[in-house]
């Protein structure tokens, strides 16, 4: 019975947790541009651009990246990434994780 139920800890961890995984990366890319300032002199799309960029090194897929938008007030970025995104657990399970972070 312990047997069953880490297995079961365990594939739900392996998983999920890349789902969390990948936000962090993604979101901590746009945290980095407006710490920077730089995000400030950029477009959504320059934005994106760069989110590709590190998406693309670090072998994640499965990103739409016009979940990233940006909003400008008076010369400060502020930028939204939400999105969903969801993994099959067991033949009829799956478990979504919904994604909503506003940087600023």
């Amino acid at each position: 019975m312990v047997f069953i139920l880490m297995v079961s800890f365990m594939t739900f961890g392996l998983k999920v947790v890349p789902l969390y995984v990948d936000h962090n990366l993604i979101s901590g890319v746009c945290e980095e541009l407006i710490e920077n300032g730089e995000a400030a002199n950029m477009t959504t799309t320059e934005i994106r651009q760069r989110v590709s960029n590190t998406l693309r090194i670090d072998n994640v897929t499965d990103f739409d990246l016009s979940s990233i938008t940006m909003l400008k007030e008076s010369d400060q970025a502020i930028i939204t990434i939400a999105y969903e995104r969801g993994v099959e657990l067991a033949v009829n399970l799956d478990v979504v994780a919904k994604f909503d972070t506003v940087l600023q």
